[in-house]
């Protein structure tokens, strides 16, 4: 009976209207994400990526993390040539600015993912699950002793399915509140212009320099 009392506690510390114990690894721990459990709000993951011509990819990145934070979002990735970006969505445009203010953009790509039937069909699964587990707490009173047995490792089951559930909720959700931008770098190479043997001043170019210097020569 102990692991039921424990299974018990668990649920009822994770039901619904229990605040969330953690949010993703990498998101802001202010809750505000949680904002997008409004019905309202619209039921799209956005995602957009770039790839930027820039002079300093260091620079560029570095520019570009501190914006993403000053709007309120975070970076997920950060490599050399890359850095992925997470800003709530009506800082999107305000990040798309600055990161086309610092160099040539050579491709962008946008997608906006309708996560409606995603969403419904984990919320669905979610009160399935809970509604089983509450009615295995009512039949564990009266269960025999192996009869508890089973039940009990079917709780603990319901309750790894009912956790990763929530999990995949939140992260859904996140992913509904705060669009994702990925830049790829590209070195912007400063070399000399290359000798194709023409002159900037056009009537040099239309003088024939071999048939000149031959006259040089003759004289």
């Amino acid at each position: 009976m102990r692991l039921a009392v424990l299974l018990f506690s668990l649920f009822v510390s994770n039901a619904p209207g229990v605040r969330a114990r953690a949010v993703p690894p990498s998101a802001p721990r202010s809750g505000k994400w949680l904002a997008a459990r409004d019905a309202s709000s619209p039921r799209v993951a956005i995602t957009t990526s770039l790839v930027l011509n820039v002079a300093d990819r260091v620079a560029a990145a570095d520019a570009l993390t501190a914006r993403a934070e000053a709007l309120g979002g975070y970076f997920s990735l950060r490599r050399e040539d890359a850095v992925v970006l997470r800003v709530p969505n009506e800082a999107l445009t305000a990040l798309l600015a600055e990161t086309q203010a610092l160099g040539q953009v050579l491709q962008r790509n946008h997608n906006a993912r309708d996560v409606t039937f995603e969403l419904e069909e984990k919320r669905t699964l979610l009160a399935s699950r809970e509604a089983v587990l509450k009615r295995y707490f009512e039949v564990l009173g009266d269960a025999g002793p192996q009869a508890v047995v089973t039940v009990e490792r079917q709780m603990t089951q319901l309750i790894a399915d009912i956790e990763t559930l929530k999990g995949a909720l939140l992260l859904l959700e996140h992913n509904m509140a705060y669009a994702e931008v990925a830049v790829s770098f590209q070195f912007r190479e400063r070399r000399p212009p290359e000798r194709d043997g023409t002159s900037s001043f056009a009537w040099l170019n239309s003088v024939n320099l071999v048939d000149l210097i031959g006259e040089f020569r003759h004289d």
